[in-house]
């Protein structure tokens, strides 16, 4: 059958050559499994390929995930190809574990990539992993976005970091396929117990569709096909958004707020409004992902009575003709009952820092002092006219003990010095906003 036939040489030259666009360097995750050898052996084969640096993570949740490291090492150092075996350190959570595991997987990866100054990160994921993703999306009802899975190129990166490639030249691939490539090749593979272990969700997933299969009742290639449909439908989605942020004359402020025309915004029919402020409440909240239908609703249903309502993070402000779609001031300073959680401690090494997921604090190469700096929110001091405080609020500043050191030349500018004692101060914060970033859904950061 086609699904357990090998790749050959040839296919392989045309399905990667369209990923490394002529680089001279990249990196591949290499677990151990059979999917992961296969891309491995699959590149190293190439004519005139790149040099290659297999990078494996061990977890640390499994004994046995040493050993498979060492014995991954060991092959590709009689193929000549370089390897490391990345270990995530420290405690591990007693839930949510394969939640962590992915994000600290990732994170190691990204930093060793960029230690080799590569740009490019490939993966094995294969039709079978496309498939098993849009099933568990479908479970959760998730949108076009959501439906659309993996793609094949997703920019990303690690905190505050520049953002590199992650390739997945294999998502047209099944499973079977690359298992008989590591077979054929004689290539060493370990299956990881886990992906046996009806325990975690993914497991279930796959073992109900590989019995829906079996019955002719739902093929792994159709959800693959219908991810490839909600892409097209989530690139038309993009544009259309793009569109409704000219028609309303959206523009990022200094804050990293989002300012629309009233009035244009209520015009829109009701789905364009609910899309666009799902979007934008993403971009100045702060969050993993948009707020939810009903969530939105509620939050245009407030406006009507209201001057202000909360939405996803974001507080939503009415000003003179305009409405303003900013970071919720309680989430970050906190309130009566709750204090406020975003708090950097600054290490002697600490140049640049990713605050709040919504922008890059650089910090001055000459700090004022060298010694208990903290990146706090500047908070509110009650002066000034209250929307422009509401937004300044939310952004960082260099504290030393009780004291504020420096704080972004915006918050200078919006409250002048009569109304914000911290201004005589000469040091300034230098701040990089993500807004765009977080619109245009450019980047994945971990």
């Amino acid at each position: 059958m086609l699904e357990h036939t090998p790749v050959s040489p040839q296919e392989a030259e045309d399905l990667l050559r369209a990923f490394i666009h002529e680089q001279k360097k990249v990196a591949v995750a290499v677990s151990g499994g059979a999917d992961s050898m296969a891309l491995l052996w699959l590149l190293a084969r190439l004519n005139s390929g790149p040099e290659i640096v297999a990078l494996t993570v061990d977890h640390g949740l499994r004994p046995a995930a040493a050993e498979e490291a060492k014995a991954v090492a060991s092959w590709c150092s009689e193929k000549k190809i370089a390897h490391k075996t990345l270990v995530w350190h420290g405690e591990k959570p007693a839930t949510g574990i394969q939640a962590q595991a992915r994000y600290n997987r990732y994170r190691l990866l990204i930093e060793a990539c960029k230690a080799e100054q590569i740009d490019t990160l490939l993966t094995a994921h294969n039709l079978d992993d496309q498939a098993e993703t849009v099933f568990a999306r479908l479970a959760r009802a998730s949108g076009p976005r959501g439906l659309g899975a993996m793609s094949d190129e997703t920019r990303i990166a690690v905190g505050a970091g520049v953002p590199m490639t992650l390739a997945r030249p294999l998502l047209g691939i099944p499973r079977g396929r690359l298992r008989a490539t590591a077979k054929e090749e004689g290539l060493p593979f370990f299956d990881d117990p886990s992906n046996d272990d009806a325990a975690f969700e993914r497991v279930r997933h796959r073992a109900f569709l590989a019995a829906v299969e079996a019955q002719d009742l739902l093929e792994k290639k159709m959800l693959v096909t219908l991810a490839a449909k909600m892409r097209t439908a989530t690139a038309l989605q993009e544009k259309l958004l793009i569109g409704l942020q000219k028609k309303t004359d959206s523009y990022i402020t200094g804050s990293g707020a989002v300012c629309l025309d009233a009035g244009r915004f209520h015009a829109l029919p009701e789905p364009e409004k609910k899309l666009l402020l799902a979007r934008l409440v993403h971009a100045a909240g702060g969050q993993s992902f948009e707020p939810a239908e009903d969530a939105v609703g509620a939050a245009l249903t407030a406006l009507e009575t209201s001057d202000s309502a909360t939405c996803g993070g974001a507080l939503l402000k009415k000003g003179k003709n305009a409405l303003y779609i900013t970071r919720e001031p309680s989430a970050l300073l906190g309130r009566k009952d709750q204090p406020g959680v975003l708090r950097y401690e600054v290490q002697p090494d600490t140049r640049q820092v990713l605050w709040d997921d919504r922008l890059i604090v650089t910090l001055p190469e000459t700090p004022p002092t060298a010694t208990r700096l903290t990146l706090k929110p500047i908070g509110d001091n009650g002066r000034g006219p209250q929307l422009q405080r509401l937004m300044v609020s939310t952004l960082p500043a260099l504290w030393h003990d009780d004291a504020i050191m420096a704080v972004p030349s915006y918050a200078k500018k919006i409250l002048p010095p009569a109304r914000a004692p911290w201004n005589g101060g000469t040091t300034t914060l230098d701040i990089s906003l993500l807004i765009k970033e977080r619109l245009e859904r450019q980047v994945v950061r971990f």
